[in-house]
């Protein structure tokens, strides 16, 4: 699967999958919507009234066609003039009032979909394997929860509802047209094949430049993320040049696409403006005869053009909100690509088994590979018991990593087996492992926020003292000697704490989730010595009565370990303890003079 593999395929309106997906955020809200597409109806006949009060206004008391005391409209008989634009305001007013509510109650509706959609989303997303963020990017992603959750809050709370409600108005408008005046309705008429051609031709044009313009905005967010991430270098290297070029390449193909967009807009609108016209001048030749020859009221005119008027103001905003729709379909079916994407996907075996602890852990002939026919790890066999720890270290590229990534479940094997108290390691609920793990890696992942934000368990409530102690163990005096303790505050990137510190308050994390397993992943890398001594004497009150696994580069970090295994190219090259190894003479007693060097 490509990064690109979430982009949208082609629409259809049709789509049964999609709707069926969208539907359990839509259902909770049936009744709100069905609510609100009544007060649509109410609203839509109302403006279809208007006209005709217009009418009766000018045939019976601005020009009255015939002398009479009053009229009679919708079975209401109305005796005076200052009565009829009572009414007629009143009708005004009642309008304006609905129109609000179903307004307010569209909007409230849409939003609280969008919440729990968003939500959702997010939600889904934090369970889904790594395998599916090693395929897209993160900018992409963003723009998932952000722009295309947007775009379907627009299709909630007005594109749906005001496309029925604008076809409901054409086609009330054509119905009265046709009984004002039949042959008038009939030159009207002919001009909608016209329009409706039109709208789809455009919508086809736009469709393509809709796509480019999503897809660039994902690949600006990226860029973007990926240029305040590593500001630092960027400054650092002299190579602002090069990205803030990259991102004008990106910004520029989207004005180019957005351009394109607007170019088409100001052909299309004008276009039906013209048709208005065009419509307009027929509608005057052809009225004012009949006016003339009396087989047509001046009311009746005045009424026909007013009819008119609404008549072309749906179809301009059906064409607008059709190509909104079909932006709206295509983020809900990106959105829909994340959700179908199976969180079961995790496991490939039956969850069948329950562990309490983890006592054991081992490594049957495994192998493993990232993209087929490129094996990373090739049969891999070790066994780890409680209280004990095994030492991984080996080039950039060996499969140190993996070995951590099969444990976890972030990936799954290609063949041998993975035992955890003897039973496999896919017939256990990936969650019930990773409760019982705790990982600290190379960098430092802190949140913003408190200290005790972040090393607070979420399965476990625990007190203020059992989290200051947690802390105290991972030697983080220091929050309490020069910041607040549980309670200070850490910014973006674990500021304003230093290497060293983060990676003691990870440890600390580690302490509060109390794991049976414990993995260090290059836990010590790019460290001062000093912050190294309170790191390592940290993970070996750590380790004490857990199973252990210090992945490392450095020697020195794992030669305190019972076992000891050198990686290259994803095979066990040598085995054994830190003493045994140097007497071996092989490849690790060559890399630790180098390393003494």
């Amino acid at each position: 699967m490509s990064e690109n593999h979430l982009e949208e395929r082609e629409i259809k309106l049709a789509d049964l999958k999609l709707i069926k997906a969208v539907w359990p955020f839509l259902k909770p809200y049936l009744w709100m919507l069905l609510f609100t597409t009544f007060l649509v109806l109410i609203v839509t006949a109302l403006e279809l009234v208007m006209p005709i009060f217009i009418q009766k206004a000018f045939d019976h008391f601005i020009i009255p066609v015939a002398e009479t005391e009053g009229i009679t409209i919708f079975g209401l008989y109305i005796g005076s003039f200052k009565i009829f634009c009572l009414i007629f305001l009143t009708i005004i007013i009642i309008a304006f009032i609905i129109d609000f509510f179903q307004s307010f109650f569209m909007e409230y509706t849409g939003q609280k979909i969008i919440l729990n959609l968003r939500c959702e989303l997010f939600s889904h997303m934090a369970f889904l394997p790594v395998e599916f963020y090693d395929k897209n990017s993160s900018g992409r992603l963003v723009s998932r929860v952000t722009n295309d959750i947007e775009n379907m809050n627009e299709m909630f709370t007005s594109i749906l509802i005001f496309i029925f409600k604008d076809l409901m108005l054409m086609t009330g408008i054509l119905v009265i047209l046709f009984n004002l005046d039949i042959k008038l309705a009939l030159y009207l008429s002919c001009l909608v094949p016209v329009i409706i051609a039109s709208i789809v031709f455009f919508s086809k044009v736009l469709r393509t430049t809709f796509r480019t313009i999503r897809q660039k905005i994902g690949e600006i967010n990226h860029s973007f993320s990926e240029a305040v991430t590593g500001i630092k270098i960027i400054q650092t290297t002299s190579s602002s040049s090069t990205f803030m070029n990259r991102f004008e390449t990106l910004n520029f193909e989207h004005y180019t696409a957005a351009l394109f967009q607007i170019k088409i807009f100001s052909i299309f609108m004008p276009f039906i403006g013209f048709l208005g016209i065009v419509s307009t001048a027929m509608i005057i030749w052809t009225g004012s005869f009949a006016v003339i020859e009396k087989s047509m009221t001046i009311g009746e005119l005045i009424a026909f053009f007013t009819y008119m008027k609404l008549f072309f103001r749906p179809l301009r905003d059906l064409s607008e909100k059709f190509n909104f729709l079909q932006s709206a379909l295509a983020s809900a079916e990106r959105i829909v690509t994340i959700l179908n994407h199976d969180k079961a996907s995790l496991r490939t075996g039956k969850i069948e088994n329950y562990i309490d602890k983890i006592h054991s852990l081992e490594f049957d002939k495994t192998d493993f590979s990232y993209k087929k026919n490129e094996k990373v790890l090739n049969n891999i066999s070790f066994s780890l018991k409680r209280g004990k720890s095994i030492g991984i270290v080996g080039e950039t590229g060996s499969g140190k990593s993996s070995i951590i990534n099969l444990i976890t479940g972030f990936y799954q094997l290609d063949k041998g087996n993975i035992l955890i108290n003897n039973l496999d390691h896919s017939s256990i609920n990936i969650k019930d492992i990773r409760d019982k793990i705790a990982l600290v890696m190379q960098d430092p992942f802190l949140i913003s926020g408190k200290i005790k934000d972040n090393i607070q368990p979420s399965r476990l409530d625990m007190k203020s003292e059992a989290l200051e102690k947690a802390l105290y163990d991972a030697n983080c005096d220091f929050l309490f000697n020069k910041f607040s303790g549980i309670d200070t505050l850490i910014q973006e990137g674990g500021r304003p704490l230093s290497s060293g510190e983060k990676q003691l308050v990870c440890i600390a994390r580690a302490f509060a989730f109390n794991p049976d397993l414990i993995i260090f992943d290059e836990a010590t890398s790019y460290m001062d010595s000093q912050s190294e001594q309170k790191v390592h004497n940290a993970m070996k009150k750590l380790m004490r009565g857990r199973l252990a696994i210090i992945i490392a580069h450095r020697l020195s970090t794992v030669k305190n370990c019972d076992t000891i295994i050198l990686l290259r190219d994803g095979t066990i090259k040598e085995r054994g303890s830190h003493q045994e190894l140097v007497k071996l003479k092989g490849e690790y007693y060559h890399l630790l003079k180098k390393e003494q060097i």
